[in-house]
């Protein structure tokens, strides 16, 4: 985990709140030497920081929503690709796609010009940005170990609110105490003393028992919502390969087979009910997406060798299908239900 501190000659370029990293409610800080992650939930946890000469490559897309998504393959020390899906969710009325381009440009900047220098460099990211059981006390200690390094120096870069106290109901606890002392002392005088007070020669009165009233004090319990992200069925659509930036769905009017794949070219079809992202295509030639449902994209290759990898970005437990078919054949096909499952397909279509 990075420093939550500034270091010398380091300046802040871009940051951002209100994201959604890989389901992780998140906010983004961009610096001059830097790639800053928070995590909003957890306000003990220190910022994770993703060095430029890791990132291997930087896209742009959008969601089924249409939220703008800004997917970044970063290169781990195990040889493996792991991608971030940052997605800017827009509120009515309201555009972030002009945000999402301008840290697509300054982080490509800031990897070709790292990489130029120092090559590429594996990073290493810690829970909950991968798997991983995330440590309790992670922000005291990372805390005290700034404060003694004198490298560093500011504020915090995204500073904490204090947690609001719960509601306290010592007054109402205090007053009803005093009303049962008070009752229950009433009552010892009037069974001891009542008697003395009667005249002689008056009969005798027997007390009666006063019932004393004991006040029930009822806990206020705090309802915290949690919100439950229910994947949405997508249609499927038929991907055509476009020479442009941004994926571009187009629904195709051709003759299909019954599992809706043409019979001519090569497809590859994912199916999740989640969120996911996708990188697929032939050697040199990969091309990086995200989104949910059922999606089919047409690979521009032919006697080749094709590569699909595809991510889970969710916690769920849902079936992900990944299938290459070749002139209407399966070619190959691989699943998981693995939380943050990755299904990865290599198949040969220079064989028969």
């Amino acid at each position: 985990m990075g420093s939550p501190y500034l270091n010398t000659n380091e300046t802040i370029i871009l940051s951002t709140h209100n994201i959604i990293i890989n389901t992780i409610p998140a906010e983004a800080i961009l610096t001059n030497q830097r790639l800053i992650l928070v995590d909003s939930r957890h306000t003990r946890l220190q910022p994770q920081d993703v060095p430029f000469t890791a990132l291997e490559t930087v896209t742009i897309g959008d969601t089924s929503a249409m939220d703008p998504v800004l997917s970044l393959s970063v290169v781990m020390k195990d040889e493996t690709r792991h991608t971030f899906g940052i997605v800017f969710p827009q509120e009515p009325k309201t555009k972030r796609t002009l945000e999402r381009d301008e840290w697509a440009t300054k982080l490509k900047e800031a990897s070709v010009n790292a990489q130029q220098e120092h090559g590429v460099q594996p990073a290493e990211l810690l829970p909950p940005w991968v798997a991983g059981e995330i440590p309790e006390e992670a922000g005291d200690e990372g805390k005290a170990q700034g404060l003694e390094d004198e490298k560093y120096y500011n504020p915090p870069l995204s500073p904490r609110k204090p947690r609001a106290a719960p509601s306290s109901n010592k007054h109402t606890i205090i007053a009803a105490g005093v009303v049962v002392v008070l009752i229950i002392a009433i009552a010892i005088g009037v069974y001891f003393f009542a008697p003395s007070l009667i005249g002689i020669g008056s009969p005798a009165v027997t007390p009666s028992a006063t019932p004393v009233a004991t006040p029930v004090l009822t806990p206020v319990v705090t309802a915290t919502a949690t919100q439950t992200s229910v994947p949405t069925e997508q249609p499927t659509a038929i991907i055509t390969e476009q020479p442009v930036v941004t994926p571009t769905v187009t629904v195709m009017e051709t003759s299909v087979s019954q599992s809706g794949i043409p019979q001519t070219g090569v497809w590859i079809r994912i199916e999740y009910e989640g969120n996911f992202t996708a990188s697929f295509g032939t050697s040199g030639r990969l091309r990086e997406i995200t989104g949910s449902g059922v999606l089919v994209y047409q690979i521009p290759a032919k006697d080749e060798i094709v590569e699909a990898t595809v991510e889970k970005l969710d916690d769920f437990g849902g079936i992900l299908t990944v299938t290459i078919y070749n002139e209407g054949q399966i070619a190959e096909s691989g699943t998981t239900q693995k939380p943050h499952g990755i299904v990865e397909i290599h198949t040969d279509l220079r064989t028969p």
